[in-house]
C-alpha cells in the first residue's frame, strides 16, 4: 500500500494555483481555481476536489479549457445576466456568475446568472455557499450532456444535473445543501476505477446497458428515487 502524504490545506491551494499559472492561467482565476478544489477535498467531496486537476491540465493541453479567458456579458437586464465564459474553467465562470447574481440581487431581491461555454464546474455548493454567505438564499445548478440512464432505461440519456441551495445560517454559518440526482457522481466511478474499489450493487451499469459492480466496467450512473431523480436531472 502506497504511503499516505498529507498536506496542509494551505500549501495544496498553492501547489494547485502554481500548475495551473505555469500553463497560462491568470494568477487571480488560478487561485478562484484552486480555492473551489480545495474547498470540496476539505469537506469529503473527493471526486470534486484536486483530483479533477490532471483532467484540467489535460483540457488545457486539447484547448478544451481556455487560461486566458475572457468572460462577456452578452444579455443584461435588472433581474438577470447571460455571460459567455469563453471556455473557462467552471469554477472562475460560476463564482462570477454568483456575484452578478447577488448584485442584482441587492438591488431588486432576486437575481439569476446564466452561464455558456464554460467547462467543469466543480463542487456547486461552494457558489450557493456565496450568496448564502452574504444573506441571500443561492441555488447553483449544471447539466451536462447525457451521463445517466433514465429510470428503467440501459442507456445514458440526461445530465447528472447537480443541484445546490444555500441559506444563511445566523452564527453558524451558512446552510449548504448540494446534491446529485444520480445515485453516483461520473467523479466517483471514476476514483473507483483509480482505487479498484468494487461499486455496491445497483449503483451504475456497464457500457451495453448491463449492471455492474466492476469499476472498471462502470460507464452510466443511475437515478436516485428512479422516476424522481431522472425527471430532477432532466428539469435542471
Amino acid at each position: 500500500m502506497a504511503e499516505r502524504l498529507v498536506v496542509s490545506a494551505d500549501k495544496l491551494r498553492h501547489f494547485i494555483r502554481d500548475l495551473f499559472v505555469a500553463k497560462g492561467m491568470p494568477a487571480p482565476d488560478a487561485t478562484t481555481v484552486a480555492e473551489v478544489l480545495v474547498w470540496a477535498n476539505l469537506r469529503g467531496v473527493d471526486t470534486h476536489g484536486v483530483s479533477r486537476a490532471p483532467s484540467y491540465l489535460a483540457w488545457f493541453d486539447r484547448g478544451d479549457l481556455n487560461p486566458r479567458a475572457a468572460l462577456r456579458i452578452t444579455t443584461d437586464t435588472p433581474a438577470a445576466v447571460v455571460i459567455d465564459a469563453d471556455r473557462a474553467a467552471g469554477p472562475v465562470a460560476m463564482t462570477r456568475a454568483m456575484a452578478e447574481a447577488v448584485t442584482r440581487a441587492r438591488s431588486i431581491a432576486v437575481g439569476m446568472a446564466f452561464v455558456r461555454a464554460t467547462t467543469h464546474t466543480g463542487a456547486l455548493g461552494y457558489y450557493a455557499r456565496q450568496a448564502a454567505e452574504q444573506g441571500f438564499v443561492g441555488i447553483a445548478m449544471s447539466a451536462s450532456s447525457a451521463l445517466m440512464a433514465y429510470h428503467g432505461a440501459r442507456a445514458a440519456g440526461v445530465s447528472t444535473a447537480p443541484i445546490a441551495i444555500g441559506v444563511p445560517g445566523g452564527a453558524s454559518g451558512a446552510i449548504v445543501f448540494d446534491m446529485s440526482p444520480g445515485l453516483v457522481s461520473m467523479g466517483r466511478l471514476a476514483q473507483a476505477r483509480r482505487s479498484g474499489e468494487s461499486l455496491q450493487p445497483g449503483l451504475a451499469l456497464d457500457r451495453a446497458g448491463n449492471p455492474t459492480t466492476d469499476p472498471a466496467a462502470a460507464a452510466i450512473p443511475l437515478p436516485l428515487g428512479g422516476p424522481k431523480g431522472s425527471g430532477l436531472a432532466l428539469m435542471v
